[in-house]
């Protein structure tokens, strides 16, 4: 069974994915309206990324 830790590193590897296939999606992109919700969407997933960062690296065991 998984502890809260590991729980937390899955949340923190899917957001990476997350920001990954956001990135994928921006290069194929045609509306210019499209492209800034994606590049809207990336500012939140990267906040959520460093988030999740600073979380684990302060995780007290």
């Amino acid at each position: 069974m998984k502890n809260a830790k590991d729980e937390l590193k899955d949340a923190f590897a899917q957001l990476q994915s997350a920001q990954s296939c956001l990135n994928h999606a921006l290069k194929n992109v045609e509306k210019q309206n499209n492209k800034y919700q994606i590049e809207n969407t990336m500012t939140f997933v990267k906040e959520a990324v460093f988030a999740a960062s600073n979380a684990i690296a302060n995780y007290q065991d």
